[in-house]
């Protein structure tokens, strides 16, 4: 029996982009567009779910039945008139859109690729339409088991395709870190900037190249003097970056933003960093450098610990005033960055391909067709991440029927 599902496609950044061949790598776009993109050829190619895509973005996707929609809005209205019943949208949508969901017969699985806002924990626990909320990796799902929406919750990998084998570094000849990420304050920059100067006294001959600008998600921002992110922000950053007369650094380079070319840049680099604070429920930049035998630098935060692993693939700091040792680190120690390089690629090229997962999509599919309870999957590792432990124990007692009115950590921080 093959089940019916509709896609809701709203990524800004996508609009006249050709996302039909996801294979070939990311052409240029979020990290969100693209897995829609991977996860829609993975089901398409599996075929016991017809998928439906509402799209509000004139984008090529490989999928054969594409509905273009003006608005979120119109796509779910218009997925209700076609008994397109289970419908798959990301979280943060606009509150024209929470504010539907309960008026409309469907069933929704939320796929999460930003960490849920207090509003929607509330909302998605409490709407009876709401089936699934789906998790991109282990320490995300986790993170929510304090919380009695983990009764709809579950957890698939990110998928990903690796690049050829072509674009795996050799040993590491260069002391070039690169930066991968949009240039807007959630993704940290600037954090890495103020530290690049202290990389520079340890490592002189290091070079900083950064992969991203301000106008990934936002063609229409408007940008700073040196045309690279909003005015303020970059008015932020640049001083870390730049000399007295406000002149870039010997070995600073911008690289705006890349399709397959960025594959050519990770060949000839040491070390990756991406988001420095570690906010990240996923992280596919990483996994990206990590196919390439690039070792990765991070904090050991949120879904970090799922995309690189400490000590093997890359050094995970547990506070921003470690990154720039673990950097230096790896600048200094080829012989430890080679090692780690060769296990990144290892572990890129295998752990997140689709085919390995996606029989758990079409399992969530049919459970939340279906409306079937979701399964909980007790925490076994890094239980020192994220207040684990106490969550764990706040799972076990909403267990009892009179104590499930107990505060869940969200409810206590409500953020």
């Amino acid at each position: 029996m093959a089940y019916k599902l509709a896609v809701l496609f709203h990524e800004p950044e996508t609009e006249g982009k050709d996302l039909s061949r996801p294979e070939l790598g990311n052409p240029g776009v979020g990290g969100t567009a693209y897995c829609f993109a991977l996860l829609l050829q993975a089901l398409q190619a599996k075929g016991n779910v017809e998928i439906y895509v509402y799209s509000v973005q004139d984008v090529k996707l490989p999928v054969e039945n594409f509905i273009r929609v003006e608005s979120a809005l119109e796509g779910l209205r218009a997925a209700e008139k076609n008994a397109h019943r289970t419908v798959l949208l990301r979280n943060h949508q606009e509150d024209q859109v929470y504010a539907l969901l309960e008026c409309l017969d469907l069933r929704y699985i939320f796929w999460m690729h930003n960490r849920l806002t207090y509003t929607e924990i509330q909302l998605f626990r409490n709407t009876k339409q709401v089936k699934r909320v789906v998790a991109v990796g282990r320490e995300m799902y986790d993170f929510y088991v304090d919380d009695l929406i983990c009764d709809k919750m579950a957890y698939v990998p990110n998928p990903f395709i690796p690049p050829s084998e072509q674009y795996i570094r050799g040993p590491v000849k260069e002391k070039r870190v690169t930066y991968v990420g949009s240039l807007i304050p959630d993704k940290n920059f600037h954090i890495l900037a103020a530290y690049w100067k202290a990389v520079l006294q340890a490592v002189p001959d290091a070079t900083l190249h950064i992969i991203g600008n301000g106008q990934l998600y936002d063609a229409n921002a408007q940008m700073g003097p040196y045309g690279l992110a909003e005015r303020e922000y970059e008015a932020q950053f640049m001083p870390g970056i730049t000399d007295p007369n406000g002149q870039l650094l010997p070995g600073v380079v911008f690289h705006g933003i890349l399709g397959e070319e960025k594959y050519q840049v990770f060949q000839n680099t040491a070390v990756g960093i991406i988001n420095p604070l570690g906010t990240e429920t996923f992280g596919l930049a990483a996994v990206e450098m990590e196919a390439c035998g690039v070792p990765v630098v991070c904090r050991r935060k949120y879904g970090l610990c799922d995309s690189v692993r400490d000590q093997e693939t890359g050094l995970l700091y547990p506070e921003v005033s470690e990154m720039a040792a673990a950097l230096i680190r790896l600048l200094q120690d080829p012989a430890l960055n080679n090692q780690m390089g060769a296990a990144a690629a290892a572990f890129a090229r295998s752990a997140f391909l689709p085919q390995n997962h996606i029989e758990q999509w079409v399992r969530i599919v049919l459970e939340a067709t279906e409306s079937r309870p979701a399964q909980y999957c007790k925490p076994v590792s890094n239980l020192d991440n994220n207040k684990k432990k106490i969550r764990m124990i706040l799972h076990e007692i909403h267990r009892v029927p009179f104590l499930r009115w107990v505060p869940s950590i969200h409810d206590i921080q409500k953020k």
